[in-house]
């Protein structure tokens, strides 16, 4: 999955909501059919956002859509949700409540068998996996190797979340403050990472007006290493767009360094001095990463270096 740093929901019954949703700037927007939709209007909610997906993608825009929960915890909606919604021009299924690998890899048949009869190529239609229950919690890494569709994972232990009804914690406050949810963001971190997701995502903050609350709290989370925020109502977007944006700084130093290391590399060097920093052969890749990462939004970056040249 390219990255993330904006990943909008909007309620699927709200026909003008997701009819605009492009114009909201996220990266992506997630049609939601889960917990902002009705019971009674689920079945409306699935043929507005299966009417509006190849409009939206016209657009250019990137389309996730969270389905129900396990069946055995939403009436059956979710089967129904895969029938009207995989089709071309959604990225992923945003996948909630998930409590073990075992749970994926149903899913992972059920999306196999729809794409085969709608002519999809085999593993088109990624995974966003929310990590929000106790179980999920002590397997990410399996939940993450539980099929070859999983691209990221989304972590959201703050207040008023499932993760927080699941756990039972009492929030403290964003960022630094919540010590309460710090372990569990880095072990669901560590263990996405361990499985090879690149772009793993925080989020969301329900406090839809703590604008300061809200950047606290997506700071901290790029800086512990997620890579973009799940947010809930477009005021939120700019903000998680600005604050997950790669540093123009960081870009330069990192182009920099690259060539520098590639230059002591044909020299038969493997360590340097760059800026007044040692670094060695083993940062060509980090480097490489980020550089990757900040492509993805170069249209945004204040650079006057071509990134394509990396």
């Amino acid at each position: 999955m390219e990255p993330v740093r904006s990943a909008l929901f909007v309620p699927g019954n709200r026909e003008e909501w997701v009819a605009n949703a492009h114009t909201n700037d996220a990266d992506v927007v997630i049609l939601d059919l889960e917990d902002s939709v009705p019971p009674g209007e689920k079945e409306a909610a699935r043929e507005i956002v299966a009417d509006n997906v190849s409009a939206l993608a016209d657009e250019g825009q990137r389309i996730h859509v969270r389905v129900n929960a396990h069946p055995n915890a939403s009436q059956g909606f979710a089967e129904h949700d895969y029938e009207a919604v995989v089709r071309a021009g959604v990225e992923a299924i945003t996948v909630p409540k998930v409590r073990n690998p075992e749970d994926l890899e149903r899913l992972d048949s059920v999306l196999t068998h729809i794409e085969r009869r709608e002519g999809l190529p085999e593993n088109s239609v990624e995974l966003l996996v929310n990590i929000e229950t106790a179980q999920a919690m002590r397997q990410v890494y399996d939940i993450c190797t539980a099929a070859e569709r999983v691209a990221t994972i989304g972590c959201g232990a703050v207040k008023g979340t499932d993760t927080n009804r699941a756990l039972g914690f009492e929030w403290t406050g964003p960022g630094r403050e919540g010590l309460e949810t710090i372990h569990l963001r880095q072990q669901a971190l560590m263990d996405a990472r361990a499985a090879g997701i690149e772009h793993p995502l925080a989020g969301p903050y329900v406090d839809v007006g703590d604008i300061e609350g809200l950047r606290e709290d997506m700071q901290f989370s790029r800086e512990m290493g997620y890579t973009g925020y799940i947010v809930i109502h477009p005021s939120h977007v700019e903000h998680a767009n600005e604050l997950f944006l790669p540093d123009a700084e960081t870009v330069e130093y990192w182009i920099g360094a690259l060539e520098a290391l590639q230059e002591a590399e044909r020299e038969n060097k493997s360590a340097i001095t760059y800026k007044g920093e040692m670094i060695d052969i083993a940062n060509i890749s980090t480097a490489e990463r980020y550089l990757e990462y900040a492509k993805a939004f170069e249209d945004d970056l204040e650079i006057e270096t071509d990134l394509d040249a990396y």
